[in-house]
C-alpha cells in the first residue's frame, strides 16, 4: 500500500506523486521501501519495525530532522475473530514539510467527517490521533452489544461457548486497557511540544483528545470489571442449567421406571390376584386393562408426590 495525498483548503486530497504530496501513507513494506526510508530518511530498521509491532508501547522520539510518534488503535474486526479483539501499532514520522505515515490497516483520511478542518500538518496528525481513539470507542460499544447478547444466551445456555467468548471478550478488553493507557502517556508527553511547535487551536484539539482518550479509558476498565466480577456468576448459571436438566432427566427416568416395574411384575409366570386367570388358553380380558390402570395410576401418584415436595 503506497498513497499521497496533499492538503488543499483545509481537507484532504489525492496527490499525483511523491514530489506534490504532503502526506506518504505506507504499508506492508518491500525491501526495497525499507531500505529507501533507511538509506534517505535515516529512519532506523528498529523505529520501522516498532511501527508494525502490535506489542509496541506507544512513544515520541525525537530527532534532527523528524519526529516519530508510535500509536495504538484497535484492529479492524470481523466476524471471523470470533469475539478476538487486538490492537496493532502505526507510525507517524513528522518531517518539515511532510508526514510518512506507517500502517498495516489503511486509515480513511479521505473521510471528510473524520477527517475536516486540516490546515497543518500538526492538525492531520492530531486527526489521525483522534481517529485511533474513535476507533476504540466503537470497539467498545461492539463488545458492550456482544457481552449483553451473551449474557441472555448465557441464562438457557448448558454449552461452555459462550462462556468462553466472554473470556475472549476480556482478554481484549485488557489489551485495549494497556494500549489506551500507553496512548495517555504519549499525549501527556505531546503537550508539552518539545519540537512540535501547536498553535491555540492545535492545543485545544490535542486537550480534547486526551479528555476523549481519558474518558475511552474509564469506559474499557468499567466494562473489564463487569466482566471479570460477574465471569463466576455466569458460570455458576451454566452449572445451575445442567443440575435443573439432570433433574428433569431424573424425574423422567423414574417415571418410565415404575410402569416397567408393575408390567415386569404381572409378566411373570405367576397366577394374577383378583381372578384375573380366567381361562388357561384365553385369559381374562380384564388383565390388560387393569395392568395398564396401575401403571397410569403409579406415574401419577409419584408426579403428584413430587410436585407436593417441590
Amino acid at each position: 500500500m503506497l498513497k499521497y495525498f496533499k492538503i488543499e483548503s483545509g481537507r484532504l486530497s489525492v496527490a499525483p506523486n511523491e514530489e506534490a504530496a504532503d502526506i506518504v501513507m505506507m504499508g506492508s513494506l518491500s525491501q526495497e521501501q525499507r531500505s529507501v526510508l533507511v538509506k534517505e530518511y535515516e529512519i532506523t530498521e528498529h523505529t520501522i519495525a516498532s511501527a508494525f509491532d502490535s506489542d509496541e508501547l506507544s512513544r515520541i522520539e525525537y530527532d534532527d530532522d523528524f519526529t516519530t510518534i508510535v500509536f495504538k488503535k484497535p484492529k479492524n474486526y470481523s466476524a471471523e475473530d470470533n469475539f478476538q479483539f487486538r490492537v496493532e501499532s502505526f507510525g507517524i514520522f513528522i518531517f518539515k514539510d511532510w508526514v510518512l505515515l506507517l500502517t498495516d490497516s489503511d486509515i480513511p483520511v479521505m473521510d471528510e467527517r473524520k477527517f475536516s478542518k486540516i490546515d497543518s500538518l500538526n492538525t492531520f496528525v492530531l486527526r489521525v490521533l483522534s481517529f485511533a481513539i474513535a476507533h476504540f470507542n466503537e470497539h467498545l460499544k461492539i463488545i458492550n452489544r456482544i457481552n449483553d447478547d451473551l449474557e441472555q444466551r448465557l441464562n438457557t445456555s448448558m454449552e461452555n461457548k459462550y462462556l468462553l467468548s466472554m473470556f475472549s471478550l476480556n482478554k481484549g478488553l485488557i489489551y485495549y486497557v494497556s494500549a489506551l493507557n500507553s496512548n495517555d502517556t504519549l499525549l501527556r508527553k505531546l503537550q508539552l511540544g518539545r519540537s512540535l511547535n501547536w498553535t491555540e487551536a492545535e492545543r485545544e484539539l490535542l486537550e480534547d483528545i486526551q479528555i476523549e482518550n481519558g474518558q475511552s479509558l474509564q469506559q474499557a476498565n468499567i466494562y473489564a470489571n463487569i466482566l471479570t466480577s460477574m465471569m463466576d456468576a455466569r458460570a455458576s448459571v451454566i452449572n445451575n442449567n445442567v443440575n435443573q436438566l439432570m433433574k428433569n432427566l431424573t424425574i423422567v427416568t423414574i417415571s418410565i421406571s415404575l410402569p416397567t416395574f408393575f408390567a415386569s411384575l404381572f409378566g411373570m409366570n405367576v397366577k394374577l390376584p383378583f381372578g384375573m386367570n380366567g381361562d388357561a388358553t384365553v385369559g381374562s380380558p380384564a388383565a390388560f386393562w387393569f395392568i395398564i390402570v396401575i401403571c397410569v395410576l403409579s406415574v401419577i401418584a409419584f408426579l403428584a408426590v413430587w410436585m407436593r415436595k417441590k
